[in-house]
């Protein structure tokens, strides 16, 4: 249930960060590729996941 959970933080830490940015842009009147931006954030929680839960095994 741990790993669940951090997990979950993970994905909505990322996701928040990913919504101000996109905000952040589209108020300068940049457009972000949504594809490109989804593959970036999810290998970045990937990354961080198993950065986070390394010690556990």
């Amino acid at each position: 249930m741990k790993k669940f959970l951090k997990g979950t933080a993970v994905v909505a830490g990322l996701t928040v960060i990913n919504i101000v940015v996109n905000v952040i842009c589209n108020i300068n009147g940049i457009d972000l590729d949504s594809t490109a931006n989804t593959v970036g954030i999810a290998l970045c929680a990937v990354f961080i996941y198993e950065k986070w839960t390394k010690n556990e095994k």
